[in-house]
């Protein structure tokens, strides 16, 4: 995948603050980080510019509020001051899921 083109679309993103935050070193990290998990999961014909750029921005916000360190260490259910979290089991982004892993129709069978 090219850096520059995944760049220029998160630049483009409302909800990018995080990302623009970052300096020219992280933004490369972070996006060959989201581009390799997303290759261990599917065919890198499949990937796009956007399921990269929605993954970097899952990846970004997870760090944020801690909980992919959680994740990474394998917790399933965490709990403070009542406020409990559980977790499904992976790091992939559920918008990017929705768009590698299209929900097609089933069909019935005969009995």
């Amino acid at each position: 995948m090219d850096f520059t083109q995944i760049d220029a679309y998160l630049e483009k993103m409302h909800f990018a603050n995080q990302y623009r935050k970052l300096e020219q070193p992280n933004k490369e990290s972070i996006i060959f980080e989201a581009t390799e998990l997303l290759k261990d999961n599917f065919a890198e014909a499949k990937l796009t510019d956007r399921a990269i750029a929605l993954q970097v921005l899952f990846m970004l916000e997870g760090e944020e509020e801690e909980y992919s360190k959680l994740k990474r260490h394998g917790v399933k259910s965490y709990a403070v001051k009542g406020v409990s979290v559980a977790f499904d089991g992976n790091n992939i982004s559920p918008d990017v899921l929705a768009i590698l892993q299209p929900k097609r129709a089933s069909v019935g069978r005969l009995l």
